[in-house]
């Protein structure tokens, strides 16, 4: 139990890039997982053999690792899931499983897994009764959804039976058919969420009384100086960032802004600090959502933009003589993001060399995707050289050792 200490700061990872970045910026623990059943199988993901090293790595350090395998199972798959298990124990030695499914919880014990079960959002542990159920299935935390607020779970931890804690999201994306159990993509094109396989519908546009609007697109959680609450409520042994389909640069920033906001956060420029830093990890705008519940704020906010990424200026020209004057300097391998998904002129580029703040980029675009004059342009990904320094030893490290 987590009860004398801070919680753990827990960092996702979509890839190996990220995986490393959470190691650097002192995460506690990481989660991420296999190229089945987990419920974000567009991130890249990890094979078990991937895992292996890198669990050992991050094991050395001091960190957890946790596998989300948190997808439904179909009766045809009983028998895969049961050997990636075997062999996820075998060969990775995890700290603990996250899961949707209860029939999970027979089966990794059936096959030896001898870590900790943890009940994923998607479970729908989101009333104090159901802790006591979940306790007796022989979890051990509970991760409770996005849409409590902080009267909420304080009510949730006080209902924790003994051996059972919990686990609460600080940041990232919101979804807006409550924590990921929707069925919008699986009607509208077979895609289940509950599966992984969510495209986001609620991130497009639609039309009602003849305005085109993305009237279901939510702005990103951010606890960010609501934490202090959190960390009077005994229960909570982590503060979970979710993100396992955005890069290092994220990883890095929003693990090193919430750990400041753990440890330093009775100092008011350190909360200035890592609030700077949430602003620059390239996420969406964020909101308290419903954490304070005298104060609830709308997720949704049409009049803003959704899409992820920092706003660095709209296409100027036209044609094979568009550029942008960048609001921040552009370093080389930046990545960004002209347009959104569902435009079609939306185009993905990488920055090939050093552009300073209000110099000027030009952009080239195939024929097909060129965008009108005043497109916006997100930058989404950063590799900045002191990060990619770290990673670089740290994948040194893995290859030399593991």
């Amino acid at each position: 139990m987590n009860t004398d200490t801070k919680p753990l700061i827990l960092a996702p990872a979509g890839n190996k890039d990220s995986f490393l970045a959470a190691i650097a910026a002192e995460a506690d623990a990481i989660y991420c997982g296999l190229k089945q059943f987990s419920a974000r199988m567009q991130a890249k993901n990890f094979s078990v053999e991937d895992l292996a090293p890198l669990t050992r790595l991050a094991h050395d350090k001091g960190k957890k690792v946790y596998i989300t395998f948190n997808s439904l199972i179909k009766p045809n798959e009983i028998d895969t899931a049961a050997e990636m298990l075997d062999a996820l124990q075998r060969q990775v030695r995890p700290d603990a499983l996250i899961i949707q499914d209860l029939s999970l919880i027979a089966l990794a014990r059936n096959v030896g897994f001898s870590g900790e079960i943890h009940l994923s959002t998607l479970a729908n542990v989101s009333f104090p009764k159901a802790l006591t159920i979940a306790r007796r299935l022989g979890v051990s935390r509970a991760v409770v959804p996005r849409e409590l607020s902080i009267d909420e779970i304080r009510a949730m931890s006080e209902a924790c039976p003994e051996g059972l804690e919990l686990e609460v999201f600080v940041h990232g994306a919101l979804c807006y058919g409550i924590s990921g159990r929707c069925y919008w993509s699986s009607f509208l094109g077979g895609k289940s969420g509950l599966r992984g396989a969510c495209v986001q519908p609620c991130r497009r546009f639609y039309t009602q009384n003849r305005q085109k609007q993305r009237f279901f697109s939510c702005q990103d959680l951010s606890a960010d100086v609501l934490t202090k609450p959190l960390l009077s409520i005994p229960k909570i042994a982590a503060w979970k960032i979710e993100g396992r389909k955005k890069g290092p640069h994220y990883v890095f920033y929003t693990v090193q802004a919430y750990r400041m906001l753990r440890d330093e956060g009775s100092d008011p420029q350190a909360k200035k600090a890592a609030v700077g830093l949430l602003k620059r990890a390239l996420g969406r705008i964020g909101t308290h959502y419903r954490l304070l519940p005298q104060r609830p704020q709308t997720p949704v906010n049409t009049e803003i933009q959704t899409g992820s990424g920092l706003f660095m200026g709209s296409v100027k020209g036209a044609g094979y003589n568009s550029s942008i004057i960048p609001a921040e300097e552009l370093l080389v391998n930046d990545v960004l993001r002209v347009g959104y998904e569902d435009d079609p002129w939306h185009s993905v580029i990488r920055v090939s060399k050093y552009v300073p703040k209000k110099g000027t980029l030009h952009l080239k675009f195939s024929a097909r995707k060129i965008p009108p004059k005043g497109t916006p342009v997100f930058l989404t990904d950063r590799r900045e050289k002191t990060i990619e320094t770290m990673l670089s030893e740290l994948e040194s490290e893995v290859r030399e050792k593991y």
